[in-house]
């Protein structure tokens, strides 16, 4: 009878399968080597390689030039032209589309007017075309009249345009407002001093504390 378990977990036998035994280590084929190969023997296997992957690609090229001699062409022409096809081959799409021709714009002979603003309209003769300047100047002073004397187009819209309250405002200049003291010998209160104002200050009263050493080397050891 099969043991009771937990919700989520396999039912369990009661007869366990005893776990399966490596069997007895015969020694190695004559494929196989105990342990891992040394270094000596690693380089043996890579010269052998090497040996025998050169061997077989001079097989294969023989093999190749006989059978172009046999049908009349060269080695090196049918290998650029298979080069030549391969580099076709690999440049060309996958899957090959025409090309994209986006369809004419349509035009729509009502356009109503959603909203109350106008629309943007340039001005005629603007922007203004720039200004032609010599590649060079013969002196320095020619340069700076040059300069001073060019004049840009003012459009007519600017000249009749007036100025809204709050853009004549902000083109005055500010004006502070200075009270005279009100009587003579009146002192206005000071801000507070930060930290590292204040020890600025404490050094700069102890530096004009000191005697002068000029004046005391003119006047002399008393």
């Amino acid at each position: 009878m099969p043991c009771q378990n937990s919700r989520n977990s396999s039912p369990t036998s009661e007869f366990r399968v005893p776990p399966s035994y490596p069997s007895e280590y015969k020694g190695t084929t004559r494929w196989q080597k105990p342990g891992p190969m040394s270094r000596n023997e690693w380089a043996i296997f890579h010269s052998r390689y090497q040996e025998n992957a050169a061997s077989a690609a001079k097989a294969e090229a023989s093999e190749d030039r006989l059978s172009n001699r046999m049908s009349g062409g060269s080695v090196a022409s049918q290998s650029t032209v298979a080069r030549e096809e391969h580099i076709w081959r690999l440049s060309r799409p996958r899957w090959e589309r025409s090309k994209y021709i986006p369809p004419p714009k349509e035009v729509f002979t009502y356009r109503p007017k959603t909203n109350g603003r106008p629309y943007p309209c340039p001005e005629r003769g603007r922007p203004t075309k720039k200004p032609k300047v010599p590649c060079c100047f013969q002196h320095e002073d020619i340069e700076a009249e040059f300069w001073a004397n060019l004049r840009f187009p003012v459009s007519r819209k600017a000249l009749e345009a007036l100025p809204s309250k709050k853009t004549c405002k902000l083109s005055r200049p500010r004006e502070i407002c200075w009270e005279p003291p009100r009587f003579e010998g009146e002192i206005y209160c000071r801000r507070k001093m930060s930290p590292r104002q204040w020890r600025c200050h404490l050094e700069r009263l102890q530096y004009l504390s000191l005697p002068n050493f000029r004046v005391l080397a003119e006047m002399g050891p008393c």
